[in-house]
C-alpha cells in the first residue's frame, strides 16, 4: 500500500442511514494492525468539550433521578417503620384488654376482601369440614 493514500469507510449507522469514517491513511491501519498484534491498546479517541457536556449532563440528570428515587424509598420504609410500630401498639393495648389478638388478625384480614369472596371460602371451608366430618 502507498503511505499517501487516504481512504474512508461507509456503513450502517442504525437508523437506515450511512455513516462515514473520517479519513485515514494505510500508515493508520498498519500502526492500529501493530498495537493490536503487540497487545498495546491505542490511545482513545479525543474527546471534544460537547462530548463532554452532553455525557456529564446526562450523568448528573441520572444521578439526581437516582437518588431521587432512593431518598423517596427512605423515607417511606421510615414512614412504614412507624405505621407498623403503631399496629403493634394497638394489638399490644387490645391484649392487655383481654382480646385475642389472633382472632382481631382474622377479622381485620376478613373485612378487607370482598363480602362474596368470603362467603365463597366460608362455603368451600364447610365443604372440607363436612367431607372429613371435623
Amino acid at each position: 500500500m502507498a503511505e499517501n493514500l487516504t481512504m474512508t469507510l461507509s456503513g450502517p449507522d442504525g437508523n437506515g442511514g450511512t455513516t462515514t469514517s473520517p479519513p485515514f491513511t494505510s500508515g493508520d491501519l498498519r500502526r492500529v494492525a501493530d498495537s493490536l498484534s503487540s497487545g498495546k491498546v491505542p490511545p482513545p479517541m479525543k474527546e471534544t468539550d460537547a462530548d463532554r457536556e452532553v455525557s456529564t449532563k446526562q450523568y448528573r440528570i441520572t444521578v439526581g433521578e437516582l437518588r431521587s428515587f432512593v431518598e423517596r424509598m427512605e423515607r417511606l420504609n421510615e414512614e412504614k417503620k412507624i405505621v407498623s410500630d403503631q399496629q403493634k401498639e394497638v394489638m399490644a393495648e387490645a391484649k392487655a384488654r383481654g382480646y385475642d389478638t389472633k382472632a382481631l388478625r382474622k377479622l381485620i384480614a376478613l373485612r378487607t376482601k370482598d363480602p362474596q369472596q368470603v362467603a365463597e371460602e366460608e362455603a368451600v371451608l364447610q365443604l372440607y369440614r363436612e367431607a372429613l366430618e371435623c
